[in-house]
C-alpha cells in the first residue's frame, strides 16, 4: 500500500524532500503562509520587488553545483555580479568584489521554489496543531482551529526548531538534538524608488551598526532597472533583543541608522515597509544530523541541521530524505 506523507512548511527544505519522495509516497505539503519559499520569499508591490529574506546563495558543494546547474542554463538561476562597498560610521566606504560566484533566483528568490512545487500536492495558509496521540493508522493531522486534514504514515516539519518542537512535543526526548537549535530574529527594511539606482555598487556590509546588510535588490539579473528596490537586514544580536518592539518605532529607528551610515536620504522614498523574522539564522555554527525517529515515523530537517545558508539547508534536505527512502524501500521490500 502506497505510505502517504506529510511535510510541512512549503519552503526550500520541504519542497525539495517532497521531490525526492514523489516516486516512493504519496506526499502532500501543509503552508501557514499564503504562498510557497519561506526565507527565499519575495514581498510584492508593484512596481517593487524585495527578496526579504534570504538574498544570494553560494555553491560549493559538488552536488548542490549539480543540482543547480540545470536552473543555471534555463536562466532560472543567476550570477548577481558587481561592486560590493563596506560602510562604517566615520570611515570611507570600501570596495570590493565577492571572491566566489553568488547566485540568486530570477527575477525573484521565490522564482525557484515556484519551479520545485510544480506537480506538488501543496495546501497553503494551513497551520498544523500540535500532534495528539499516534492511532495504528497512522498521524491524524488537524489545523490550528481543529479542522482534520487526513491520515498519514510520516510527518516531516521543516518549521523553524522552536515551531516544530511544539509540533512534536508529546514525542521529543528531553535531550533531542532539535532542542538545542537555535535560530535568531531579523529585522527587515525594505524601500523603494520610482527611479534608477544611480550608484556603482550592488550591495554592502555594514559595521559597527544595528544593521548588517543594504542590498539593491533591484540591480539583480531579471530586475526591473526603472525602480530601486533596497534590503536592509538588522544585526541578529539586535534583533533579538528589540524583537517585540513596536513596528513602527523599529522602523524609525533602522531607517535612521541606516541614513547615518550611508549619508542616504530616505524621507522622500516611495514605498517603505518592515518585516520581522523571528526565526532568521543559526544562533551557532553546529553539525546536526536531521531529526529521525523510523520507529514514530516522525523526522524534521531546515536551517538548523548546520547553517542556514541556502546551500546547507538543501543537503540536509537531501540526506533527510535519503534516511526516510531507505525506509521506505525497506518496507516495500518485506
Amino acid at each position: 500500500m502506497t505510505k502517504r506523507i506529510a511535510i510541512i512548511g512549503a519552503g526550500l527544505s520541504g519542497l525539495t524532500i517532497a521531490r525526492n519522495l514523489l516516486q516512493f509516497a504519496d506526499v502532500t505539503i501543509f503552508e501557514k503562509a499564503r504562498g510557497v519559499g519561506g526565507r527565499m520569499s519575495t514581498r510584492y508591490s508593484d512596481p517593487f520587488y524585495f527578496d526579504h529574506g534570504a538574498q544570494f546563495f553560494t555553491a560549493r558543494d559538488s552536488d548542490f553545483r549539480n543540482f543547480i546547474e540545470p536552473f543555471i542554463q534555463t536562466g532560472d538561476i543567476a550570477q548577481w555580479k558587481g561592486k560590493i562597498i563596506t560602510f562604517e560610521a566615520g570611515k570611507k566606504p570600501d570596495k570590493s568584489m565577492w571572491f566566489e560566484p553568488h547566485y540568486v533566483a530570477a527575477p525573484n528568490m521565490n522564482s525557484l521554489c515556484k519551479k520545485l512545487s510544480e506537480n506538488l500536492n501543496i495546501i497553503l495558509n494551513t497551520e498544523i496543531a500540535p500532534l495528539e496521540e499516534k492511532h495504528p493508522d497512522g498521524w491524524r493531522l488537524k489545523d490550528k482551529n481543529g479542522v482534520e486534514l487526513g491520515i498519514f504514515d510520516w510527518v516531516i516539519s521543516t518549521a523553524p526548531p522552536v515551531q516544530t518542537v511544539r509540533l512534536f512535543s508529546n514525542y521529543l526526548e528531553a535531550d533531542a538534538p532539535l532542542i538545542q537549535a537555535k535560530l535568531l530574529g531579523c529585522y527587515t527594511l525594505m524601500i523603494g524608488y520610482n527611479k534608477p539606482w544611480d550608484k556603482k555598487w550592488i550591495a554592502a556590509t555594514i559595521r559597527e551598526n544595528p544593521l548588517q546588510w543594504l542590498a539593491v535588490n533591484s540591480s539583480k539579473p531579471g530586475q526591473s532597472n526603472k525602480v530601486t528596490c533596497l534590503v536592509a537586514h538588522s544585526r541578529h544580536d539586535w534583533a533579538e533583543e528589540h524583537i517585540d518592539d513596536d513596528m513602527e518605532a523599529a522602523q524609525a529607528f533602522l531607517v535612521k541608522q541606516l541614513e547615518d551610515v550611508t549619508g542616504m536620504d530616505f524621507s522622500k522614498c516611495d514605498y517603505l515597509s518592515t518585516h520581522r523574522w523571528r526565526y532568521a539564522n543559526l544562533a551557532d555554527r553546529i553539525s546536526l544530523d536531521p531529526y529521525f525517529d523510523e520507529k514514530l515515523k516522525l523526522a524534521s530537517s531546515g536551517d538548523w541541521c548546520e547553517a542556514s545558508r541556502i546551500e546547507d539547508v538543501w543537503l540536509a534536505a537531501q540526506k533527510l530524505s535519503s534516511y526516510i527512502r531507505r525506509s521506505l524501500v525497506q518496507i516495500n521490500h518485506d
